[in-house]
């Protein structure tokens, strides 16, 4: 295994995994909406990929779309040019079975539910942002009505490092595919910053 490969199989990797392989056992030819197509929501889009499942990419952005289509996505949804839900449930003639919203918006997480097929999976990855204060509004009747399940999900257990490790290790998955941009150490404050406005490419790593 490359460092780079070790670099990028950290936080956000990890927690798609666990995410979608742990939490919401996804495969099968399974329909994966992925809200987000930052770090998070690229390694889950790769991982998805390697697991059987058909993974759908949402973002507004469109190099973040071109990247998702070249490390696995099925399909791609511009939100600033379609009704994400609307999209969704005509890609899949129904809806998703498994939904991840992956930047803990408001409306991000509420299209991932609403995108949801009956007695789909929703799996909130990303935290809420200033705007939001730890609490989304979110239609609960309806999810009710269509037996939707909420999945919360965070990190991954190291007790389960080594199912996801061997999977790099024989190439199922490549998250040194995922590395967009290589940070040196001066670079880090402002790298950060643009974190906070999904200013990123990809997965970005450090090195010294």
């Amino acid at each position: 295994m490359s460092f780079r490969d070790v670099a990028a199989v950290g936080c956000r990797y990890m927690t798609a995994f666990h995410a979608l392989a742990h939490r919401a056992d996804v495969g099968g030819g399974d329909w994966v909406a992925i809200h987000g197509c930052g770090g998070v929501g690229l390694s889950a889009i790769q991982i998805a990929d390697a697991l059987g499942a058909r993974p759908i990419a949402v973002d507004v952005n469109d190099a973040a779309l071109a990247r998702a289509a070249d490390v696995g996505a099925s399909e791609v949804v511009d939100g600033s040019e379609v009704d994400v839900v609307e999209s969704i449930h005509e890609i899949t003639d129904g809806g998703a079975a498994v939904s991840v919203d992956a930047l803990g918006r408001a409306e991000t997480a509420r299209n991932s539910v609403r995108c949801l097929r009956s007695r789909g999976a929703h799996v909130q990855v990303g935290l809420t942002t200033d705007a939001e204060k730890g609490e989304i509004p979110l239609p609960t009747d309806w999810m009710t009505r269509w037996e939707i399940d909420w999945l919360g999900s965070r990190g991954m257990p190291p007790a389960r490092f080594d199912e996801l490790l061997a999977m790099v290790d024989d190439g199922t998955l490549d998250p040194g595919a995922l590395v967009g941009r290589e940070v040196g150490l001066d670079d880090v404050s402002d790298r950060l910053a643009a974190m906070t406005t999904y200013d990123t490419d990809g997965i970005e790593i450090l090195t010294f």
